[in-house]
């Protein structure tokens, strides 16, 4: 995990499994704890109800029997439908970086999307709850709405992944995500091009999970030249830690770790 909650001492909190790896839910210290109990509830059955639609590794998947021909929910159908467009326009735009399928075998992974995908619509549930004041981080990927209190923003810390326990910069978040991708984290959504050597993360700051968790792919891809690729998409920026230590980045309010 390459960001994680930095400075903050909330009140309610909720740590559970989901989509393979962990989930932290955090939710603002002035939410009435009732209240906040029932977005965690909605926010948990959310990932919860992805992770059934999305896995590639269980066969009674929803995307799994859509892929087989099975029926499927009109619902379901809509929303993969809708991740599988998504993936399309990523790899258009990074010029093949990015693939939901395999060229070798021909299966398809939409993992590279559905994830943060699904962290998106987590959010929306915990918000049709009424708390607007929250963060969510899955597997390392962070969207946070709101604050943790009046006075305080939330914040991201940016992990140094060759020295365990270290922070290279942190992050002011309001109504934003942060994802990150490594060497670590790095999906087998990439399968064009030959991931870059020459970085250790590659971190991405913007207004949606789902798209910030993709460009944080492609960008960890594309090596130095990911800044440049994220830096033209209106609303996103980018932080990279290069194999020697040092920091790149074009994004505002970093500081340094």
């Amino acid at each position: 995990m390459n960001a994680s909650l930095a400075g903050i001492r909330p009140r309610h909190m909720v740590v559970f499994e989901t989509m393979g790896t962990m989930a932290t839910l955090t939710i603002a210290s002035n939410v009435d704890a009732e209240l906040a109990g029932y977005a965690a509830i909605a926010g948990e059955a959310s990932l919860a109800g992805d992770d059934h639609r999305f896995s590639h590794y269980d066969e009674r998947s929803e995307i799994t029997r859509w892929m087989n021909g099975a029926p499927i929910g009109e619902a379901a159908r809509r929303d993969i439908q809708f991740v599988m467009d998504q993936c399309v326009l990523l790899e258009i735009a990074s010029e093949g970086v990015f693939s939901a399928v395999d060229p070798v075998t021909g299966r398809l992974d939409t993992a590279g999307y559905a994830k943060g995908h699904a962290i998106g619509k987590a959010v929306e549930a915990v918000r049709s709850t009424g708390v607007q004041d929250f963060s969510i981080n899955v597997g390392g990927d962070t969207f946070s709405s709101g604050r943790p209190d009046p006075k305080r923003t939330w914040t991201i810390g940016v992990a140094d992944p060759s020295r365990k326990r270290r922070v290279v910069a942190v992050l002011e978040v309001r109504d934003g995500a942060v994802a990150t991708s490594g060497a670590a984290e790095r999906g087998s959504h990439i399968w064009n091009r030959r991931p870059s050597t020459s970085l250790l993360s590659f971190t991405v700051t913007g207004p949606d999970i789902a798209t910030a968790d993709a460009y944080a792919t492609i960008g960890f891809a594309m090596g130095q030249q990911g800044i440049d690729w994220v830096g033209q998409h209106e609303g996103y920026s980018s932080l990279a830690i290069r194999a020697d230590g040092m920091v790149i980045s074009d994004a505002l309010g970093l500081l340094a770790g």
